[in-house]
């Protein structure tokens, strides 16, 4: 067996074992590619119990939301036309993020208040007040994207009428507004209306409250009177931008899932013959549906998006370790690469990793 024959049989089975379709395959890649910029994209407060428990939900949420798209897109591969349950498949990651982030406001909710006659006046802040303004427009983006999917594939579902033609995959039919029509009311493909979309838009309205109240709630945490401002906000912003990065990376599995879906059932085209009852001149056509010329990008583009989604958690749990490990006694030499916005990445200040 020569070199060429070699490498594109373990190329084939490596994607035998790790298709494409699977949101850690892509992910793992790109997270290798990530590499190139080494400098961490988070941090952890220096010192204090909030820093234990950034620590632990910084590697373990987004690993467990890795965890989670991995599977279900596993199984998609598995079950092609979504007989067991296409539908919450994709909504899965984004609930897992919405989940870590619900379990996060539980945890920090046990750090113990100030007395109140300890408490300092400090004015009412917005729930983004100490949220990450470039991840924060990104999310912003990525829900205005997968809303105005989302709503566009409920709005065209219709349910299959007696004696239509049905084409593509899917499951038996249910009666429900779960497929699209065709160009030229040809036929009918499953895979639109609401019950294959009402979990995702389900999803990402309780990720996006999860995620408001939570920073909401920490950004009006009451303050010890002798806390000093640089603390707080260093303790706030770090916990702002760990959790927004986590809804942004489950955020993008998700409309990654939907996308490639989308892209799929939109790239239907049937051959249609027409006979002209028997004259010479018959004719042969192709009919898809109304958005097949974007299909296939939705496509691809979805396995892509779902990829940075979860190159960018794996990132996350990552640069969190790096960061746990640099707080440690006697941790070494100074990180070359600090995280944006720590004391280290000031210059004069003493640098961490």
């Amino acid at each position: 067996m020569d070199i060429t024959t070699w490498f594109f049989t373990g190329l084939r089975t490596f994607f035998d074992l790790f298709p494409v379709e699977m949101a850690l395959t892509l992910g793992a890649v790109l997270f290798g590619l990530s590499w190139i910029r080494p400098r961490r994209i988070v941090s952890l407060p220096e010192s204090g119990r909030r820093a234990d428990a950034l620590a632990r939900i910084g590697i373990a949420g987004p690993l467990s939301v890795v965890a989670v798209a991995s599977a279900t897109s596993w199984l998609a591969t598995l079950d092609p036309i979504g007989r067991h349950g296409g539908w919450w498949q994709r909504a899965a990651p984004l609930l897992a993020a919405a989940a870590v982030v619900v379990v996060a406001w539980l945890v920090l909710r046990r750090e113990p208040l100030p007395a109140p006659g300890e408490r300092t006046i400090s004015p009412r802040r917005r729930w983004w007040a100490f949220a990450p303004r470039t991840p924060l427009w990104l999310l912003a983006g990525a829900a205005a994207l997968l809303l105005v999917t989302v709503a566009w594939q409920m709005l065209i579902g219709v349910p299959l009428p007696d004696g239509g033609n049905r084409y593509g995959v899917g499951p038996a039919d249910s009666g429900l507004p779960e497929f699209m029509v065709m160009q030229n009311d040809m036929g009918y493909v499953w895979g639109a209306g609401w019950p294959n979309h009402l979990a995702t838009l389900v999803a990402l309205l309780a990720a996006g409250a999860a995620l408001a109240a939570l920073l909401s709630s920490d950004a009006n945490r009451p303050l010890v009177a002798r806390a000093s401002a640089p603390e707080v906000r260093e303790e706030r912003t770090a916990t702002a931008r760990i959790l927004t990065l986590l809804a942004l990376g489950g955020l993008l599995l998700t409309l990654g899932a939907v996308w490639a879906h989308v892209g799929f059932i939109g790239q239907i085209i049937v051959g249609v013959f027409e006979d002209n009852g028997g004259e010479p001149g018959a004719q042969r056509f192709f009919v898809g549906t109304g958005y097949q010329s974007v299909a296939p990008l939705l496509h691809l583009g979805g396995y892509v998006v779902q990829g940075i989604g979860a190159a960018l958690l794996l990132r996350l749990a990552v640069d969190t370790w790096r960061a746990a490990a640099a707080r440690r006694p006697g941790a070494g030499s100074a990180d070359p690469h600090p995280a944006p916005g720590t004391a280290a990445a000031r210059p004069g200040a003493e640098a961490v990793r």
